[in-house]
Order: structure tokens, then C-alpha cells, then sequence
């Protein structure tokens, strides 16, 4: 679930927009926390797919015929949210929400026809009606996109985060699952990006701009993608008085990597130049960095990895390994960034070189027993995100293992800057 972000929080979407791209899914699957540290319910589109038969009927059409019994549950729905909005009791409603989504003996076209009456009687200038369309997003309503394009065309540009929101699940629709005309399909998805785009150039907000950007460009030919970006980028930093230049040009940067990431012809043709320039212009940090966490971040998707040519691996292998730090045991202070950064990169590269199929669980052992020293292996072992006695099923090597790590923190000291860190991995074993 997406949420109405402003400017400089767009660098932390752009890594989860990737991720969502390459599953060629509009998964809206954010956890809010209340104060009271209860989970916000949600239901994320994977969910709907995987539970309802119908979900991808989406050439049944809406019909103006009246259904008493679907409009006397939106009215009802729609009082409580008027009654219940802001407050604890919201937890219950949207867990009700949810319920009427997964119903499999409610249609698909009655769900969307009850959240779409919601919304018009909640208007979406209204905090309340926004919040209606991110669960009707989840149904990725193609059979709304008439009316959605018109209310996205004069709604307010607070409005638009909302409705471009609902818009870019369309555009994400799988064409080979969807039960709808492949050419009304087509043309429906042309419709949406002509729309979209088309308000770039009279776009106040620049967060709207760089949101429409990203739910864009991966749809778009390449030139005119590069194009957009690039135009949206001059007026934003001509009206960008309140906002750091390095905030600016790490949201460009996630946005220019959607683009090289996009698809097999912009991995081909546009990554490798972009890394080229990366790599030929050392004062491009805030670039690299953000290119390097979207790829530790696809490169961790096993089914992409599995059908990823070798060109491309061979690429991103060469770009990150650039970066690896040479971890020093002796070195007076911790290095946490080097810490975190030397195992993202030792795993991510070695994924990259695995000949096979290779899941990212026997990598992750590989990595462990193939490590040059005790500190590298200490790393590894701290930030597992596996069980550890999954990862190394045999005793004795853990044995072993935590042993050697042991013997490493006794040898350096106890005051050493990484002596804790060999204990702990250690421990853990």
C-alpha cells in the first residue's frame, strides 16, 4: 500500500517499486503501525490473485442496473468509516474490508462496484475516500479506468497521489492472465500513460512529478522515458529552494534506475552505459549508492536471477565489485557500513557467478564456508536473515566454526573494535 509520500521520501520508494516491477505484480503489501504498535490490516494484490477464481474477470462489465443489496452495503460500510475514521475502531473496519475482498462468493464486479460507490460518495479530495481506493487498487479496477482517468485529469494534485496510485496497478496488469481483449487492454494502458504523463509539464508538486515519473517510465519507450526524466528533473531543480541538492539527485537516481532496470531491452542497452558513466565519474556517489541497493534488491528475487542472461550478471558483478571493502580486524573502530556493505556485496557477487540455479539460501552457505577469514565469516553469520542450523545442517562444522571465531576475538583482545561481533556470530552458532 503506497502511501502518500512527500518529496525526499520518494528515495525510500523507489527500491520497493523495483522490487514490484520485476514481479509484475501491483503488490501493495506496507505494514503501517499505529501508536499503539497494532498492525494496520491490509491485503496485498498476491493475496487476491492466489485466493479468488475470479479475480483476472475483468471483461465482465460494470452495469448502472441498481443492486439494492451491494448499495445498502456500501452506504453501511461507508457510515462506518465515517464514524470510525481517525480512531482505534478503524483496525476493525479495515479488517472488514478485507473480508469483503477475499469473499469468493462476492464477484469481482460487485466488490469493485461496492468501493466505487464508497468512493464517490466520500469524494477523493476526502482522507476517507483515499483510503477506499487503496484497497480497491488491489483489484487493479481496469473496468474503472474511464472514470478514474476523469476524476485523475481534475482532482487536486493532493487527490492525484491517490488516483495515480489505483492507475499505476492497471498499467501493471498481466496481459497473458487478465480474461479481457488484448487490444482494449493495449489501449487502455496507451490511454493511462498519455494521461499521466501528459500532466508532467503542469505538475506544482514536484513529489507528484517524480511519483507520476516512476509509475511511467517502465511502460514507456526508452528515448522518450530518458526524455521525461530528464525535462522533469531541470523544472524540479528550478523550484527546489527548500530542498538539498543531494536529496534531489538520490530521487533522479531511483527514478534513472527504474528506467535502466525496467525491462530485458533497458537492461541491455541502457544499464551498462549508466554504469559506464557511474563508473567514469568518482563525484557520482549518491548515484552509485542508490544503483547498487536496487540491485542488491532484484538480485535477491530468485525467479529473475533464474532467467537473468549472463551478460547482465557479468555486468552488475563487475559494477559492484568495485565496492567490496577489505574488512580489517585490526582497525581501531568499527565500521558498520563496511560491515553491512561487505555482506551485501559478498552475497549479491556470488549470486551473480553461480553457474546453476542456485537459491539464495545455499549461497548464503557457500559464502560461510568459502569465507577468507574469521571476520568475513563472523559477518556473514550476523547477518544471516536465515536459521543458521538450516544453513549449516552439520553440527561439527557449526562446532568448529564457532570455535575458530572464538579463538579469533581471544587472540585479538577483548578491547578489540571487533571482538564482540566474532563472539556473537559465534554464539549463534
Amino acid at each position: 500500500m503506497k502511501l502518500i509520500a512527500k518529496y525526499v521520501a520518494l528515495l525510500l520508494l523507489a527500491v520497493f517499486l523495483v522490487v514490484i516491477y520485476f514481479l509484475s505484480t501491483a503488490e501493495k503489501e506496507v505494514k503501517k503501525t499505529a501508536e499503539n504498535n497494532e498492525i494496520v490490516p491490509f491485503v496485498s494484490q498476491s493475496e487476491l490473485i492466489a485466493t479468488l477464481p475470479d479475480f483476472y474477470d475483468m471483461d465482465v462489465k460494470l452495469t448502472d442496473k441498481e443492486n439494492n443489496k451491494m448499495l445498502e452495503l456500501a452506504d453501511t460500510l461507508t457510515l462506518t468509516l465515517k464514524n470510525s475514521f481517525g480512531t482505534k475502531a478503524m483496525l476493525d473496519f479495515g479488517a472488514q474490508l478485507i473480508e469483503l475482498l477475499k469473499d469468493p462468493n462476492i464477484s469481482r464486479k460487485d466488490k469493485i462496484s461496492i468501493l466505487w460507490n464508497m468512493v464517490q460518495q466520500l469524494g477523493v479530495e476526502s482522507e476517507q475516500g483515499l483510503y477506499v481506493l487503496e484497497y480497491m487498487s488491489t483489484l487493479a479496477p481496469i473496468e474503472l479506468s474511464n472514470e478514474l482517468i476523469s476524476l485523475f485529469e481534475s482532482a487536486s494534485e493532493r487527490a492525484k497521489f491517490g488516483l495515480l496510485n489505483v492507475l499505476e496497478t492497471i498499467l501493471l496488469v498481466n496481459g497473458e492472465e487478465a480474461k479481457v481483449s488484448v487490444i482494449h487492454l493495449s489501449e487502455v494502458k496507451q490511454q493511462l500513460l498519455d494521461v499521466i504523463s501528459g500532466h508532467l509539464a503542469n505538475v506544482e508538486d514536484p513529489a507528484l512529478g517524480f511519483s507520476i515519473l516512476e509509475a511511467v517510465v517502465g511502460h514507456l519507450p526508452f528515448e522518450k522515458a530518458k526524455l521525461l526524466i530528464d525535462d522533469q528533473f531541470v523544472i524540479s531543480e528550478n523550484n527546489s529552494n527548500n530542498v538539498s541538492n543531494d536529496a534531489i539527485r538520490a530521487t533522479k537516481a531511483g527514478i534513472y534506475n527504474r528506467l535502466a532496470l525496467a525491462n530485458p531491452q533497458s537492461r541491455t542497452e541502457f544499464l551498462p552505459q549508466y554504469i559506464e558513466t557511474l563508473n567514469n565519474e568518482p563525484s557520482q556517489k549518491v548515484e552509485r549508492e542508490s544503483l547498487r541497493q536496487d540491485l542488491f534488491n532484484i538480485i535477491r528475487i530468485d525467479e529473475f536471477m533464474n532467467e537473468a542472461p549472463h551478460e547482465f550478471k557479468q555486468t552488475v558483478n563487475a559494477f559492484l565489485a568495485r565496492d567490496l571493502p577489505v574488512m580489517d580486524i585490526d582497525s581501531a573502530e568499527f565500521d558498520y557500513d563496511a560491515v553491512k556493505l561487505y555482506s551485501d556485496l559478498s552475497i549479491a557477487m556470488a549470486k551473480l557467478s553461480a553457474s546453476a540455479q542456485r537459491s539464495s539460501e545455499s549461497i548464503y552457505t557457500q559464502q560461510i564456508n568459502a569465507a577468507k577469514s574469521p571476520l568475513e565469516q563472523a559477518i556473514l553469520i550476523s547477518r544471516s536473515p536465515y536459521q543458521l542450523n538450516e544453513l549449516l545442517t552439520d553440527e561439527f562444522t557449526r562446532a568448529r566454526i564457532s570455535n575458530d571465531l572464538r579463538a579469533e576475538a581471544k587472540r585479538i583482545g577483548a578491547d578489540s573494535a571487533y571482538a564482540d561481533l566474532l563472539n556473537d556470530a559465534a554464539s549463534r552458532l
